[in-house]
């Protein structure tokens, strides 16, 4: 199996000041084989969008429409959005 076999890549939707910010609905990462946590994720939008973090917004990671914490497991064809925090009233 090569290398690029091995990559998992990801669709990431964004919600609210994280589009506004990124300028996109949706951004496409690819991760490595090593690379396949929500931790891992965060942390490759972290490099790819500085400005995003820089604002020190929280955002929650939902993964097939549930919020997870950073040690759930990436798959191929699993549905992913960044949601920054929701107020109501």
């Amino acid at each position: 199996m090569t290398k690029e076999e091995l990559d998992l890549t990801i669709d990431v939707k964004l919600f609210g000041s994280s589009r506004e910010i990124i300028g996109k609905d949706i951004i496409r990462l690819k991760l490595t084989d090593q690379m396949t946590t929500v931790r891992d994720l965060r942390k490759a939008i972290l490099e790819l969008y500085p400005p995003l973090f820089s604002t020190k917004i929280p955002f929650a990671v939902a993964v097939n429409h549930k919020v997870v914490d950073d040690t759930t497991a990436l798959n191929y064809l699993d549905e992913v959005a960044l949601l920054p925090p929701i107020s109501g009233g």
